[in-house]
């Protein structure tokens, strides 16, 4: 056994370990709350990732995010976060994957069929359109609703997104997975903490999306919690057989 993991080991027990040495988890968006969902599953021992996210270290990430530091500006964060993973657990297999989750590209993260999808994407038809497709391939996920905003992380709640309640994201991804016909989603993370409409709002460039507050007590929490519900989803897969 990887002594870096002992830890891990004596709670969860040996073959426990095993299951996340031999798991693989694909993580769609590595920022504000995949970074820290990445960082527990890595340091709790799971053997491999796909990572999924397009996106460049800007310095207003540097607020919430893990791979965003004044020596990471510019640089992919799926890359930044790959290397980070590798530092802690040099066995792991990583793999990345430069490209916005679309239905072009969404093939990419069923391809390997992952043991859990990690959904932390922050745009709404992608996260809709990939919460449909696990849903119907029957491919574990858990997913993250909006973090931003929200400041008091003992809001934080978890459940099946059609038992969720006060979430606005939650509310219209609902809405998109009523209309393909499904009355049953997904384990998610989400917030009772009621914000208004405009609260926590700033104004960005022309014919740019407003820029919402955040604070990583949330999002960080939500990242934490979100690992936990696919650690959940990886133990479950030693009883039933799962997908490894």
């Amino acid at each position: 056994m990887n002594p870096s993991f002992s830890r891990s080991a004596i709670l969860y027990g040996e073959a426990a370990q095993d299951k996340f040495r031999r798991a693989r988890v694909a993580v769609c968006g590595t920022g504000a709350v995949g970074t820290f969902a990445v960082e527990a599953l890595a340091r709790m021992g799971i053997g491999g990732f796909r990572l999924f996210d397009s996106d460049t270290v800007d310095v207003s990430n540097i607020n919430r995010q893990l791979c965003a530091l004044h020596s990471t500006l510019g640089m992919k964060k799926a890359e930044v976060v790959r290397a980070r993973i590798l530092d802690i657990n040099p066995e792991a297999d990583v793999k990345t994957f430069d490209f916005f989750i679309c239905a072009e590209t969404l093939e990419s993260v069923f391809g390997e069929r992952p043991d859990v999808i990690v959904d932390a994407i922050d745009s709404l038809s992608p996260k809709s359109l990939l919460i449909k497709e696990a849903v119907l391939r029957g491919v574990s996920i858990v997913s993250s609703m909006g973090a931003a905003r929200k400041i008091d992380p003992l809001k934080i709640k978890v459940g099946d997104i059609f038992d969720t309640r006060v979430c606005p994201v939650a509310a219209r991804i609902r809405r998109e997975l009523r209309g393909a016909g499904m009355s049953k989603g997904c384990m998610c993370v989400y917030s009772e903490e009621a914000v208004s409409e405009k609260s926590h709002l700033k104004s960005g460039a022309e014919n740019t999306k407003k820029i919402m507050g955040s604070t990583p007590v949330v999002t960080g929490a939500f990242g934490l919690v979100l690992a936990n519900l696919a650690v959940g989803e990886i133990l479950s897969h030693s009883q039933t057989g799962g997908n490894s």
